[in-house]
Formats: C-alpha cells, structure tokens, sequence
C-alpha cells in the first residue's frame, strides 16, 4: 500500500511515451487489424489489450458472386481452465465447441449476408468449481445464434451492418478469451481499407441495443448488461482510426450508454527504427469515464491513463509499462474489450485509485518441427489505496504463455496456446493468492 499522488503518476506515464518518435511497429503488426488478424502472427499479442477501430471486411463488391464466393468456415476450440485459490472456491472447467460461419459474396454489387452459430459444450466441470466463464452458470453447455447480419453499401467503400454482429472497439468489443466471443445487435455504418493503409480513415458510427455475453446465450439490453435491473437503454458510440505515412496510429472512441455512463477513448502510437534488425515504438492512451444522464448505476467520474515502450531486436522484444486510474471509481467493462496496456492474462489493473508498472519479454523461436514456437512473459504490480471506500488489496501477477502454430499440410490453421498466471494479493487485506493454468486449442478449416 501506498500514499497516492495521481498527478506524479500521470506525469511519468505522459513522460515514458513523449520521448518516442519514428516510424516502425515493435511488434511489425498493423495497426488498424482487428483482434483475430493480430493473433494470426504477432508474438506476444495479449487479447486483453484492444484498442483498435478495424475497418469493415467488405471485400471487392463488384468482383464478387453471392454463391460463388461464399466462404463456410469451422473453427473448432477446446479450452481448459483450472484456477486454484488460497482461500476462496476454486474454478475448473474443460469446453469443447467452436463455430461455424458463414459469409455470402455480394449480391448485385449491394447486399452481403453473414451467420455465425457458436457452442460450448462441457467435457468436465463439477458443479461445486463453477465460475470459469467457459459455460452457463451450472455449469450448462449451450448453443447460440450469435451473428446474423446484413450488410448494405451504401456507396463505395460504405458498409452499413444491421442485425447481430462482432464490434472489436475498446470497451466495445469480443473480448474473446474463452470458447464464445460477446456479439452484439445493433446498426453500424462504416468503411472498408488495408489495415495498414497509411493516410486512411477508418470510421464507425452506430447504436448497438443488446449484447451477447461471453458465457450466456441470450441477448440482453445494454443497460442491463452495465447492472441496471430490467434497464432497457442502448450505447450510442462513434470511433475513428488513421495512420499517417510516417506512421504514427492514431485513434479515438465515445461511447454513450444512455443514462448509465459515457467512455472517451484515446490513443497514439509511435515508432521509430534504430538500426536493420532494432526498433524501439511508443504508445499511450487515456480514458475518460463519467456517469450521464439518470446515472442509473451512480454518480461517478474516473480515468485511466496508460503508457508502454517496446523495444524490439530481431525475435525478441522487452517491454515496459505504466498505468494510472483515477480515485473515484474503476474503469467500467461492462461490454467487453478493456483497454490497458497493462490488462494481462487474468486483470486489468484498473481498480479505483490503481496505480501499476509492467516488465515483459517476448520471443520468437522460429520453426520447430511442423509448427512455429513463441512465448511471452509479463509481471505486473499494481498499488491502491490503503484505506477509504476504493481500498483494495494490492497485487503482483505473473505470466507466461506460450505458443505453437502449426504451419504445415491438414494442420497449417491449428494452434496450441498453454497460459499460467499466478497472482499475488497482499493477505493483510483480503487478498486470496491463486493460480490460473490454461490450454486452448484453435483450429480452422474451410467447408465449402
């Protein structure tokens, strides 16, 4: 525990980012791509960590047929999980399910229809270690209809979505870190381009309804979802993306989720090349979080700010981080994606009057066998206040993850993911230890 001076803490997270300028990416990943096309190759990519405004996957209107090109893909996943506590209940459970998707190509150049069904099912899971989130409360295994949209141009390069849907925007998104991603009914107009397109404005703009949660099969109110009993209010929400020819990434987002909370979100990121195989890339970001309209949840305004340095040379990468968040409340995440830098494999570090630091490693190992071999590694420490409302244990977390892809013949989409995490929760005020063990297996293969 400790004295806490926001303004000190602010200032060295601002200082740790503003000293960066360039071009190159750490990590050599787009800066536009949505969360999927960054786990398709970036090594020490956390999925916790979104902050991104993907532009729409249109394709070429006028080159494409509705039968023709249509793509049916399955995309098969198991997932284990075992967290093991001190003191409160434990939490196993073992899922097998996946989805199957469907995309049609345009029809006459206009109308483009997308469905997607997702299961988890239970493999192992006693009733007495529930809480995994890889099921319904139970544990119950379900099935769900959790996209089914069409989308319209409306002028070239315009796409505009109705029905249910997957949104990948900060504090707006999947956050598909088990076997179902959230989806979400809504309208959302929005443009296509190169997620590494420089000089390109990616925009939405839109109002999302209902949200699917990760571990549910039904659609409720937004306002619901953000712990407003039988509220019935959406998110009205807006985000543009743009990265200029040097190569500097830029991004905002505003989330108005009517009379519960409004979310700004912004972000720059920043790169610069020190050598043929070193680069050395900045990033920073700031929330700003108040209560609105009837504060049906309560009167509150809070804000994150969050900074990291990767230095990247040849397969390795060190990473340091910083993070702040403001003494009134902690940030709300109530529709998936947070948005830290500092968010790991189990938190966030983005309690009331948190403030937290982050030393990491990834690496490369190239191809072993049939497959590439990488991991990552991060600790994180995270300090709050010692008494008062917002009091709350302070805690270090441990983490690694590693992973292998297989890049040949039948197996060249499977992907073998283990995670360990242990956290470290000071005892002396409630704090409960565990440790968070994890393998997920991903596979996909084309049916049409």
């Amino acid at each position: 525990m400790r004295t806490r001076n926001t303004g000190a803490a602010v200032a060295a997270s601002c200082a740790v980012i503003l000293s960066f300028t360039g071009t190159a990416n750490s990590q050599g990943r787009p800066a536009l791509a949505s969360a999927e096309e960054w786990e398709e190759f970036a090594v020490g990519f956390e999925p916790n960590q979104h902050s991104v405004v993907p532009p729409f996957d249109l394709g070429r209107p006028d080159e494409q047929q509705f039968w023709n090109d249509t793509v049916i893909l399955f995309k098969p996943r198991s997932y284990y999980l075992d967290r093991d506590r001190d003191t409160e209940q434990d939490n196993v459970g073992w899922a097998l399910g996946g989805a199957l998707t469907y995309t049609s190509g345009w029809w006459k150049e206009a109308v483009l229809l997308t469905a997607r069904v997702d299961t988890s099912q239970v493999l192992y899971g006693p009733s007495d270690k529930d809480g995994t989130l890889l099921f319904k409360p139970g544990p119950e295994g379900f099935t769900v209809l959790s996209e089914a949209n069409v989308t319209l141009k409306v002028a070239d390069g315009q796409g505009l979505r109705i029905g249910r849907q997957s949104l990948n925007l900060p504090y707006l998104g999947s956050h598909d870190i088990r076997m179902v991603p959230n989806t979400f009914e809504g309208i959302v107009l929005g443009n296509k381009g190169s997620i590494d397109m420089r000089n390109h404005l990616a925009y939405r703009i839109g109002y999302v309804s209902k949200i699917k949660r990760k571990n549910d099969d039904e659609f409720i109110p937004m306002s619901e979802a953000a712990g407003v009993p039988g509220g019935d209010d959406g998110v009205a929400a807006a985000a543009l993306g743009y990265i200029f020819g040097d190569g500097t990434r830029l991004a905002a987002t505003n989330q108005y989720s009517f009379n519960t909370f409004n979310t700004l979100f912004a972000k720059i990121e920043h790169g610069f090349s020190l050598g043929e195989a070193t680069s050395l890339t900045g990033y920073l970001q700031y929330t700003d979080q108040r209560s609105v309209g009837d504060e049906l949840i309560g009167e509150f305004e809070t804000l994150l700010v969050s900074a990291k340095a990767e230095l990247k040379r040849d397969d390795t990468t060190l990473r340091l981080g910083v993070s702040t968040t403001g003494e009134d409340k902690g940030i709300q995440k109530p529709y998936g994606n947070p948005a830290n830098y500092l968010s790991v494999i189990v938190e966030d570090f983005d309690r009331a009057g948190e403030d937290a630091w982050m030393i990491g490693v990834s690496q490369d190992f190239g191809r072993l066998g049939g497959g590439d071999l990488s991991l990552f590694a991060n600790v994180v420490q995270g300090n709050t206040p010692d008494s008062g409302p917002v009091s709350s244990p302070d805690e270090t977390e441990y983490d690694l993850t590693v992973d292998y892809r297989m890049k040949e013949g039948w197996t060249d989409t499977l992907w073998f993911r283990v995670r360990a995490a242990y956290i470290d929760e000071d005892e002396r005020t409630g704090g409960d230890d565990y440790f968070d063990f994890r393998i997920i297996v991903n596979y996909s293969f084309d049916l049409k």
